[in-house]
């Protein structure tokens, strides 16, 4: 019996594929850095937590490689870099425990993270998530190496999680963490056990130390008052926005998110679409929007007050409803959707100027939030020797200060990928930043293998040489997930 076989008796035959087309279809990815090249052997679709530990087996016994999949999201991708078994989880999409009592909830790995949310939502509890959308899945959200969910006064989206089940390379199911005693009367109520958090294990780990098909969540208490408040700084103010990022990031904040003038400019360029060029004063450089939520009115409106005097404070000027105002108040976890003016003026605008079809994020980095000046001011830099500065081809900053005074960025442009001329410069422009930045100490995040940037690795070396001896510890047949690590 060959392995196909034998993963059709485990899963059955309608949940095994390995049609080619099939897997290029899985192999869908929206890295344009990354031209996907290596596509799956076979598909295939466990059911529960069981068979994927009998497939895992099976993948050892014929030394093949196994890869998890869950939803492609906006940077994820479905083709595995040494072929072999994709795994894709969609059908553990169950929310297992929503307890408005203690705060918790479980989902298996394939969970949509938006389906999680809406029921953790109607419970009166919430999970942050970043202003733009939720993860894709809920093993995923935990999983990869980004920082972008809940990032002021929750930490990081990770940071919530308590406990996952996991299987490990060998086949074995384990659980770690609050997921250790889910079966409990008390069921998991904490992340820290007696010994050493193997939580943490997992966290970011890109699927290299097992598949993940449970994750337990501490959730928060939703507040019902919200709102937002909206600043802007003139280019030359970069340091005084710097002191309002680092004091801000301090504070009971729900989430603050920085965009420079291109963000907001470039729409304004194009004819009858140019209704959105009055958002931005004359002399409004850098935009700070912060999202506030309280539990009465009265702490609400002290946060408000609190922001006004510090922005006042470092010559932050308040800008109007136009900007500032959202609906906190129906969806706070999400208020940027796709129908925003702003959203689709900027895609109808794109086109227009340059027939653009895609929205290129140069890197996704991170770096004390001090040292925010002397970032953005090379980034400019970069990219203005290679004309993606400024109209037509605008270089967006967008970034997000943490409470641990620490931001993360990305920067974004906008190409006809059917321009050679400019698609090269535009990975010019990222290889020389990414030179600059990695000499200086920069961390990269959310990008995959092998899309890394060298920096990513040198410079957390012996981080890494630590992961590959417990890579070879727990996996030393090489089938999960290679070349992770």
């Amino acid at each position: 019996m060959g392995i196909v076989e034998k993963l059709q008796n485990i899963v059955g035959p309608d949940y095994v594929s390995t049609s080619p087309d099939v897997c290029r279809a899985y192999a869908y990815n929206t890295f344009l850095s990354f031209k996907q090249a290596n596509f799956s052997d076979m598909i295939v679709m466990p059911q529960t937590t069981q068979q994927i530990s009998e497939v895992i087996k099976a993948a050892n016994e014929y030394k093949v490689p196994i890869t998890p999949k869950g939803i492609a999201g906006s940077t994820g991708h479905g083709g595995p870099l040494k072929g072999g078994i994709l795994l894709d989880l969609v059908n553990l999409d169950k929310v297992l425990h929503v307890d408005p009592v203690n705060y918790k909830a479980v989902a298996e790995g394939g969970c949509s993270f938006f389906k999680f949310s809406q029921e953790i939502f109607k419970a009166g509890m919430m999970l942050p998530t970043s202003e733009y959308t939720c993860g894709p899945n809920v093993a995923a959200s935990a999983i990869t190496p980004v920082n972008a969910f809940g990032k002021t006064r929750y930490g990081r989206n990770c940071d919530l999680v308590e406990g996952f089940e996991v299987v490990l390379p060998n086949g074995e199911i384990c659980r770690v963490g609050s997921m250790a005693y889910d079966n409990t009367y008390f069921g998991p109520f904490y992340r820290y056990i007696h010994g050493p958090d193997l939580v943490g294990l997992f966290v970011m780990s890109n699927g290299a130390y097992g598949i993940v098909t449970k994750v337990a969540y501490m959730c928060q208490k939703k507040p019902p008052e919200w709102s937002g408040a909206t600043y802007y700084w003139k280019e030359e103010d970069a340091d005084k926005l710097t002191e309002v990022m680092l004091e801000s990031t301090a504070m009971e904040l729900y989430d603050i998110h920085l965009n420079d003038k291109w963000k907001y400019d470039f729409t304004a360029s194009i004819g009858s679409r140019g209704k959105l060029k009055s958002m931005l004063p004359d002399g409004a450089y850098f935009v700070l929007q912060f999202t506030l939520n309280g539990f009465s009115k009265e702490e609400l409106a002290a946060k408000e007050n609190i922001v006004e005097k510090l922005c006042k404070k470092y010559s932050g000027v308040k800008l109007g409803s136009e900007v500032g105002d959202t609906f906190f108040g129906k969806w706070p976890t999400f208020h940027a959707p796709v129908i925003h003016p702003l959203i689709y003026g900027m895609w109808d605008v794109l086109y227009d100027m340059q027939k653009a079809n895609y929205h290129f994020i140069y890197d996704s980095i991170n770096y004390p939030t001090s040292k925010f000046p002397e970032v953005y001011n090379k980034l400019k830099e970069v990219s203005m020797k290679y004309d993606l500065w400024g109209f037509p081809r605008v270089a967006v900053y967008d970034g997000f200060p943490m409470r641990s005074q620490v931001i993360c960025s990305q920067t974004w442009a906008f190409i006809n990928t059917r321009e050679e001329y400019w698609l090269n410069r535009m990975f010019q422009c990222r290889d020389e930043f990414r030179e600059w930045f990695g000499s200086v100490g920069g961390t990269h995040q959310q990008h995959l293998p092998p899309v890394i940037p060298e920096y990513g690795w040198e410079n957390q070396k012996s981080d890494y040489e630590l992961l590959r001896v417990i890579k070879k510890a727990l996996d030393p047949n090489n089938i999960m997930s290679p070349g992770t690590f």
